[in-house]
């Protein structure tokens, strides 16, 4: 069986979704740290129907800042987590030590309770 191909009208009208946001290509002017010239950096941006070009900027400011704090919140839980890890493991530790010290001290005690017998 031959397989249906789309029309160019079929295709276009599957992305309707898309058709709610339109494309900006946005240029930002920067000076350069090492040289002092002038770069461009170029970027697209979607906005919606009813987005102009400032507020999809302070839209997408506020996802990046929003991103920042909850990666700052998860660097902090990991170091919260790391140091209880670290007790922990100095406790197992010092209860090692403890087990090892009276496990040599033992084997004294039972040679001398064999010898008074």
């Amino acid at each position: 069986m031959v397989k249906k191909q789309m029309s160019f009208a079929e295709k276009a009208a599957r992305h309707k979704s898309h058709k709610d946001w339109k494309t900006v290509k946005y240029v930002k002017s920067e000076r350069s740290e090492k040289t002092g010239s002038w770069r461009f950096n170029e970027s697209f941006i979607q906005l919606a129907a009813n987005e102009n070009l400032d507020q999809a900027l302070a839209r997408m400011e506020q996802e990046v800042k929003a991103l920042a704090e909850e990666m700052a919140s998860i660097e902090e839980s990991a170091v919260k987590i790391e140091e209880k890890v670290e007790e922990v493991v100095e406790e197992k530790e010092t209860e090692a030590e403890t087990a090892i010290k009276t496990e040599e001290t033992e084997p004294e005690q039972s040679v001398k309770v064999a010898l008074n017998n």
